[in-house]
């Protein structure tokens, strides 16, 4: 793996880009198929689409990574797409940041813009967490919302 992110520090796909990957080409277009963000040959060119938010920048190269890492070339199957947007959803959201924002957040949409993630990678992200995990996060929002009875 190339990127050495293993701590909760956020992570961030331009730098990954520029020290890592620095051989690949990224191109802002709209000639990227309907419903993609970005897509990429796998070896040495990413195409982004124009006018994207900075956090579907970010989401959207994040995955473009990971077929660069993979060496994905050619059209991906929907697995292979689910499976790349669930790494970079891994990436993105380091755990306690998830565990945190979780407790105060009150919907996906707040979530997602505390963890500077698109909608869709919150779901992937918590779509592939573990039983234990969303047992700590159930916990965790029943602890943050518990009122204590008032003494009486």
């Amino acid at each position: 793996m190339k990127h050495g992110h293993a701590t909760a520090s956020t992570y961030h796909p331009w730098r990954m880009l520029r020290t890592d990957w620095a051989h690949v080409e990224l191109e802002h277009t709209d000639d990227i198929p309907c419903g993609r963000l970005a897509d990429t040959n796998g070896i040495d060119h990413i195409r982004m689409r124009r006018r994207l938010y900075q956090v579907e920048r970010r989401c959207a190269l994040a995955h473009e990574l990971i077929h660069l890492e993979r060496g994905n070339t050619g059209e991906c199957s929907p697995a292979l797409q689910a499976e790349a947007s669930r790494e970079a959803a891994r990436w993105l959201i380091p755990w306690e940041q998830l565990l945190a924002a979780v407790r105060w957040s009150r919907g996906e949409s707040e979530l997602a813009d505390e963890l500077w993630v698109t909608v869709p990678i919150l779901r992937a992200r918590t779509g592939a967490l573990r039983a234990v995990e969303l047992m700590e996060i159930a916990f965790a929002v029943h602890d943050a919302h518990y009122i204590m009875p008032g003494d009486e």
